[in-house]
């Protein structure tokens, strides 16, 4: 019997949305997830990335740049493993590709799971559900072929100091640096942490940071051995403006080297993903730095969130006494 021609999934949005890579991937991650529990392929949104976080340069961004589809893998709720549900080509507007809002049209066998994606116009995702409430599905996304060898690159020329053992750091400055204390990323700050994690003075030290002055480094490589993207001319090209200008490229290589490294540690709480072992910024430190809160805005935005975080935590709590048996998502 022929079977029936295959099902597409894809979000009808007014305008691409622009957004940070990782924040791409999420809503990546989402429309994955629901085409998996809803039985169809995926078509991918265009790649749209802010070009503020690359130096203010646009680009023709592509998926297939950073990451390789063909070997990354989804993992459903019983442990066995799919290839990634996505259509080799956008499939024509015809009556087989479905267009819908997120949560609209959804099988009766697909309720019990969360809502994936929310509104993608707004960029807000799955993090809006409470957590037990997500699909239990795992994606991992295998990075390209490009991101690998110059990866590998770097890796390899660790490898012959210090026998190939190294730490490896991520700093984020620039646009966060009203968030938290500016002195957690600092330095001294950093020494210390490492110290207290057992990185030896002398050691080898990765740092992965959109910090751009050389000179801001230089107490820290009076006490290790400081690698950084500067040390290859192939990434620095990638930051140095023009042509090949992709930061993104750039942190997705640093994310890989980091990978290699005996010791992680990232700027935010939570890297699960690097499975880092520690962050400079602490969870009481995020979002409470004096910069933001001790100005009349900060104070006033830091008390609607709060009211709003009230209001969410008690509407939800009111959902499950009077739909115990469904989830947000499934309202209709």
């Amino acid at each position: 019997m022929a079977q029936d021609a295959p099902c597409y999934l894809q979000y009808k949005t007014s305008a691409p949305v622009v957004a940070g890579l990782d924040h791409q991937v999420a809503n990546l991650r989402c429309l994955l997830s629901e085409a998996h529990v809803t039985g169809r392929l995926a078509v991918l949104p265009p790649l749209s990335l802010c070009p503020k976080h690359n130096f203010g340069v646009r680009r023709d961004w592509k998926w297939e740049t950073y990451f390789d589809f063909g070997e990354s893998r989804l993992v459903d709720a019983t442990g066995r493993e799919h290839p990634l549900p996505i259509a080799d080509e956008r499939p024509d507007a015809d009556v087989r590709t479905i267009k819908l809002r997120p949560g609209e049209r959804m099988p009766p066998e697909a309720r019990h799971y969360g809502l994936v994606v929310r509104h993608v116009n707004l960029i807000t995702f799955k993090k809006d559900i409470p957590a037990d409430d997500w699909p239990a599905i795992t994606i991992t996304l295998r990075a390209s072929a490009s991101v690998t060898e110059l990866a590998r690159h770097v890796v390899q020329h660790l490898a012959m100091l210090d026998g190939g053992r190294f730490a490896a750091v991520h700093v984020r400055r620039g646009d966060r640096l009203k968030q938290y204390p500016g002195r957690l990323t600092e330095p001294a700050h950093i020494r210390k942490y490492l110290t207290e994690l057992g990185a030896a003075e002398g050691s080898v030290l990765f740092i992965a940071s959109d910090e751009r002055d050389p000179n801001f480094w230089r107490p820290l490589a009076e006490h290790y051995r400081l690698i950084r993207y500067v040390d290859f001319p192939r990434l620095e090209a990638l930051a140095k403006g023009g042509a090949l200008t992709d930061n993104y490229l750039l942190y997705q290589v640093e994310r890989e080297v980091m990978r290699c490294a005996w010791l992680r540690v990232g700027t935010l709480p939570k890297h699960d993903e690097l499975y880092m072992h520690g962050s400079l910024v602490s969870e009481e430190d995020w979002l409470r730095s004096p910069v933001v809160h001790n100005t009349w805005a900060g104070r006033v935005a830091s008390r609607w969130r709060h009211r709003r975080d009230c209001v969410m935590a008690v509407c939800r709590s009111l959902y499950r006494s009077w739909y115990p048996c469904k989830t947000p998502s499934e309202k209709e």
